[in-house]
């Protein structure tokens, strides 16, 4: 009766604690962006963004063209998800300061939801406190906080990516193929948001299925879902000019021919962010910028071309491709530094950053830097728990539906980790998805946890002289 009593004590307070731990993610993000300084908040990505917003609210049209442009012609160059986003603002705001304050809130409040509903899948399989703790480190880490401060698609993109697994996980408990249809809208959203998650629910509905996860029904939900929104999206592109340099494919095209080069993206700092570099230096950027146009150019021109000729490249220097899109890129697109802008955290050049300021910021910077490599190996190490159900049944959970939710976000890491190391892997992609890493962290760690404490037990249990 105890333990029952106890239980039903730890599920009740649970609520009151993924409110807090909510409120103090949400906290750190409101107080980082109402400090912060963005140095031209409205430049590169960001740019074009704003300008789809814009002519969105005024034209009603899905177009880069800038304000005061003579013509205004339709793409689909980038996503559609984050525009719609801001233009939403815009509707309410305007485009003033009332308005570039606004969305940095809004980026702070999901920030925060994605922390909570992140900790909450962790409780699928993870106790509370664990689940509690991995929480924590989700809300203070940097990189999730700073990118809240930048006009890009990080933020809302984790967002859609954390509800579209949460709804995912609650369709498998309750068999529902109501939330296996609301899973899959929610993660076409995200593919909306970034066109890289548009072959995931696919690819998570068929590996369940094969694995016999999840029923037939709920995946073909799933799948339903996910198509729904991205479908009627290319429907309408298929209404466009046909301009590649124009297109998602012309913008899939020039990603897979920068992350083709492993200069690529020293080379990009030092030719636009390096300062005073010296004038061999930036030749030798402007070399390696300038071939990787000329494959970019070579891809739309003739696909096949520019596919033959990148195997060429291939097949003169096999093994430094090898370790270049086998270990070097997953490494780099896990790693600390914004390697292709500003360094550190920050993709734009900011200012009165806490991180920067603040001894206690600063140091908290410094303690998730030391931790960033071990995380990245222990979440890989979750491998062993995912794909066994004996080794998960013996370290983790036996809650219904709790290796499918731990196998959700496994999925969801290995699949952005391959499409980003084929394409371009660079750390700030991957600030969506630190949220799920740190989970996977945290169950390598507990599992290993449960087994020294196994082993110990059993030591102590062993008599000194056998009889």
């Amino acid at each position: 009766m105890l333990t029952t009593n106890t239980g039903r004590h730890n599920r009740q307070l649970w609520p009151l604690a993924l409110f807090i731990l909510t409120l103090f993610a949400l906290g750190m993000r409101w107080y980082y962006v109402s400090t912060a300084l963005v140095l031209g908040p409205v430049r590169g990505d960001a740019m074009q963004y704003v300008a789809y917003a814009w002519n969105l609210m005024t034209h009603h049209t899905f177009a880069k063209d800038l304000a005061g442009s003579t013509t205004i012609t339709p793409d689909n160059y980038r996503d559609p998800g984050y525009p719609f986003f801001l233009a939403l603002t815009m509707k309410g705001f305007g485009t003033g300061d009332a308005w570039y304050v606004t969305v940095l809130l809004c980026q702070a409040l999901l920030g925060a939801l994605t922390v909570m509903l992140v900790t909450q899948l962790g409780k699928c399989w993870l106790s509370s406190r664990w689940a509690f703790c991995a929480g924590i480190l989700m809300a203070v880490w940097p990189h999730s906080i700073a990118i809240n401060g930048y006009l890009l698609t990080e933020t809302l993109f984790g967002f859609l990516c954390a509800l579209g697994l949460f709804f995912f996980v609650l369709a498998c408990r309750r068999e529902s193929t109501y939330f296996g249809l609301i899973a899959g809208i929610t993660l076409g959203a995200a593919a909306l948001t970034n066109a890289v998650l548009l072959p995931f629910g696919i690819f998570l509905a068929g590996f369940l299925a094969w694995r016999k996860l999840a029923s037939r029904a709920l995946c073909i939900a799933l799948i339903a879902g996910a198509l729904l929104l991205p479908g009627a999206w290319a429907i309408r592109n298929t209404q466009l000019p046909k301009i590649s340099s124009s297109s998602s494919l012309g913008r899939a095209m020039e990603n897979f021919a920068q992350g083709a080069s492993p200069d690529f993206h020293a080379a990009y700092r030092d030719l636009f962010y390096g300062g005073a570099i010296s004038a061999k230096a930036k030749a030798k950027a402007s070399i390696t910028i300038h071939a990787v146009d000329t494959d970019y150019a070579l891809l739309r021109a003739s696909p096949f071309e520019g596919v033959k000729a990148f195997w060429q490249k291939i097949e003169k220097q096999p093994w430094r491709y090898a370790l270049w899109y086998l270990f070097e890129k997953p490494y780099e697109l896990w790693s600390w530094d914004i390697a292709a802008w500003q360094r550190d955290i920050y993709v734009y050049p900011t200012t009165n950053s806490p991180f920067m300021t603040n001894r206690g910021w600063m140091a908290l910077e410094a303690a998730c830097q030391a931790l960033n490599l071990p995380l990245l190996l222990m979440s890989a190490a979750s491998l062993i728990f995912a794909w066994s159900q004996d080794n998960f049944k013996k370290f983790l959970s036996e809650k219904p539906g709790s290796r499918t939710a731990l196998i959700s976000v496994f999925l969801l890491s290995i699949f952005i980790t391959m499409v980003y190391s084929l394409l371009q892997a660079e750390p700030r992609y991957s600030i969506p998805f630190r949220p799920f890493e740190i989970l996977l962290a945290f169950t390598s760690f507990v599992a290993a946890h449960h087994f020294w404490s196994m082993r110990n037990r059993l030591a102590d249990q062993t008599p000194l002289i056998s009889p």
